[in-house]
């Protein structure tokens, strides 16, 4: 018996032609799953193997509105921050859940060649997309998507001010530096290592010199000594984007989730590095008990007055180490009150201000030393039935120390009632800071002041 023909099979041409095209269709679709390994070839985007870093791809990616195509460097720098972290103890929070995002380079444990060149590359990754930045963009993007923005050379007095100009793309946080009060005054920044714990020896009492006679004994003296003890606090940050800006994925939507983001953080830590209770948050300057205090030449039962002796009586009681100190620290309403204050209500000059500045002239400075203004600083404290005192700080601030990991947990979510409802996702970033001073004398504290 022969065997059957195609004719045998198929009753009339057209469905020899239509069998014949599902093969062909068939096949094509088999070609094109196979993964091909040509020498020199790259899959995704043609020249874009090196792009920059998106922490909207990431939270994208993460919600699976991307493929692992369209996320690459953020995947691949996942990948390399969880094995280098990892080789130093350090696990997420959320193992496999989370995502870990770059938050600075500068902060990453660089102590062997892997760890060096993976700063170097995420440095150039966080910044590639700098000079893309549109502010006309940004602003239509921010008011289509429900974002209430700032100017971007300063920010209110009600939302914590700087007088910094804000980067609209960088790392996360050079865009928190911006933003801080200590970080503008001059505090100091190092590394938290992944291990979550750092110390800072310090000299806590010198030794002791003594004249001494002839043939006379050398009274002892010991030295003692100490340490500024920083371990990581944990602090989160929420945020509630429209979905539109995953799906606009731009330099100038990238740019504001960044200052967003680090904008939450910056405030929220800058906040606890001055009056924190410590604890689970960072201690406040102002609640070391070793830091000088000053009390107002004219006191009152309801809150002091703050007069132009105070400046140089507050310089004083810094120690001889601090030859120049770099900033004071007070509202900017407090500010503008010393600026205005005259000798007389009226016609009297202008008691804080130097004899060559014009009257109209708002001075950075006070007497020499720059001044950092901000809404950080409480108009709350008590005394009397004043509770609605301020204070102001002077001090080296080189001596405050600063301590951060270099990267961000981050989760993303879409889930939850008004999440879902409204179209939203829900980021979530955990990082670990920590913060104290290494010389609390090198701070002076003036508190209870009237803001007139």
């Amino acid at each position: 018996m022969s065997a059957p023909t195609a004719a045998d099979k198929f009753q009339s041409r057209d469905e020899l032609v239509s069998f014949i095209e599902e093969q062909t269709a068939t096949a094509v679709e088999r070609a094109a799953r196979v993964e091909r390994r040509v020498p020199w070839a790259t899959a995704g985007p043609v020249g874009q193997d090196s792009a920059g870093y998106s922490v909207l791809k990431a939270a994208a990616y993460a919600l699976g509105y991307v493929g692992p195509d369209q996320a690459k460097e953020e995947i691949h720098a996942h990948q390399q921050l969880r094995d280098l972290y990892a080789g130093y103890g350090f696990a997420p929070h959320h193992g496999q859940q989370s995502f870990l995002v770059p938050l600075a380079s500068a902060h990453l444990p660089a102590f062997e060649p892997q760890g060096r060149r993976l700063r170097d590359e995420l440095h150039q990754k966080m910044t590639a997309h700098a000079g893309k930045f549109d502010p006309d963009e940004a602003d239509w993007i921010g008011r289509r998507a429900g974002f209430r923005r700032k100017a971007l050379g300063s920010v209110i007095d009600t939302a914590g001010g700087t007088m910094v100009p804000l980067p609209v793309l960088g790392e996360l946080i050079d865009l928190q530096r911006s933003m801080e009060v200590f970080a503008t005054a001059g505090a100091r920044e190092v590394a938290l290592p992944p291990g979550g714990r750092i110390q800072f020896p310090k000299l806590t009492a010198a030794s002791t010199a003594y004249w001494v006679g002839e043939g006379g004994p050398v009274t002892e003296s010991q030295p003692t000594t100490g340490n500024l003890d920083l371990q990581a606090k944990k602090l989160g940050v929420l945020v509630k984007l429209n979905n539109e800006l995953l799906r606009f994925a731009s330099p100038s939507a990238e740019g504001l989730v960044r200052q967003d983001m680090a904008r939450a953080a910056a405030l929220k830590a800058d906040l606890a590095m001055l009056e924190g209770t410590g604890g689970t948050q960072i201690k406040g300057l102002i609640t070391y008990a070793g830091i000088g205090t000053h009390v107002a030449s004219t006191t009152g039962a309801n809150g002091d007055t703050f007069a132009p002796a105070d400046v140089a009586l507050m310089d004083a009681k810094l120690p001889d180490a601090v030859d120049a100190p770099t900033a004071w620290v007070m509202r900017k309403a407090m500010f503008a009150a010393l600026m205005n204050r005259r000798a007389d209500a009226t016609n009297g000059p202008f008691l804080f201000r130097g004899p060559t500045q014009a009257p109209a002239a708002l001075p950075a400075e006070l007497y020499g030393t720059r001044v950092v203004r901000s809404a950080q600083v409480s108009a709350a404290r008590v005394k009397g039935s004043g509770t609605n005192l301020t204070y102001i700080l002077l001090g080296n601030f080189p001596d405050w120390v600063v301590a951060r990991m270099g990267v961000m947990e981050f989760l993303a979510s879409g889930m939850g009632d008004t999440a879902l409802q409204n179209d939203q996702t829900v980021l979530r970033g955990i990082q670990h800071i920590d913060a104290g001073p290494r010389h609390p004398a090198s701070f002076v504290l003036c508190d209870q002041l009237l803001v007139a």
